[in-house]
């Protein structure tokens, strides 16, 4: 098969099997194994630190240190393993909406579509609580269930496609790609702006989150939320040491005391201080 250590560790530490030829059964595998363990999160984007691309970097990251990450890093292992296994494979990216149709977003998120026995499919590691866990056929404007989420990938009149998620009985939609080619040196202006730009949503939230077959757990700044097939339940994280026992117990993330402390005065005491005066007042 020829891949490289970062490929194979890749392979190894989501227990996958590779079939004798492509098959969606170990893409589907592949996804869903890979956004049940591996955190999307902002961690590295708010402390500041340099977010290499390259692949080994990626996995070590990622794989090696269980640190996770976001699209850029996530998309972009998935995307290097299906190549180097022989999929039919390309690179493309998305401008993130979130139901602000007239938004005028940047493209600043990676996906990866993936053509097998003639069929087309989005596949994305690397979108967090909202994204899917399993690839999504472009058979535009039909409805299709991955885990607890109902998903729909419709056609728009200027040739491109938007990924929508029902939310409250309604479609919601999530972003929006085309079919135009786009390389390494594209992703490499998206996740410049994406962690340095003082703009950037990953620069001023602190985002983790993993996502199962049957549960979703995602931190957004002070509120913990937890999503299963019996609703959605919200708690607020109200100490330090809440939040590295959060950090720990619900995404696999060990921090020094005093990195969860600095994240906990920056991006949840805030939080906690406008609900505390807006109770008062």
């Amino acid at each position: 098969m020829g891949l490289s250590s970062s490929l194979q560790n890749y392979l190894a530490d989501l227990g996958l099997v590779v079939p004798d030829q492509p098959s969606i059964e170990f893409v589907k595998a592949l996804q869903e194994r890979h956004v049940a363990r591996y955190s999307f999160n902002s961690l590295a984007v708010v402390m500041g630190e340099e977010i290499s691309l390259e692949l080994g970097a990626i996995s070590q990251k990622i794989v090696s240190r269980g640190l996770g990450g976001y699209c850029f890093e996530h998309n972009k292992l998935t995307f290097e393993l299906l190549t180097a296994l022989g999929y039919d494979v390309t690179l493309k990216l998305a401008r993130v909406l979130n139901n602000n149709l007239e938004r005028e977003a940047g493209r600043t998120h990676r996906v990866t579509l993936v053509r097998l026995d003639g069929v087309s499919y989005l596949v994305d590691t690397g979108f967090g609580g909202n994204g899917p866990i399993a690839p999504l056929r472009l058979d535009t404007n039909t409805d299709q269930v991955a885990g607890l989420d109902r998903y729909r990938v419709l056609s728009t009149d200027k040739g491109e496609y938007d990924l929508q998620v029902v939310k409250d009985g309604d479609y919601f939609t999530l972003y929006r790609f085309d079919t135009a080619t786009y390389t390494d040196a594209d992703c490499e202006l998206g996740h410049y702006y994406s962690h340095k730009h003082p703009q950037a949503v990953f620069l001023k939230n602190l985002m983790v989150t993993l996502k199962k077959k049957n549960q979703t757990v995602a931190l957004v700044n002070s509120e913990l939320i937890t999503r299963d097939q019996q609703g959605e339940r919200k708690q607020r994280v109200e100490s330090p040491d809440a939040l590295g026992a959060v950090l720990t117990a619900e995404f696999g993330l060990v921090l020094n005391a005093a990195v969860v402390e600095h994240l906990f005065i920056r991006f949840l005491q805030p939080a906690l201080t406008a609900d505390s005066i807006g109770e008062s007042a």
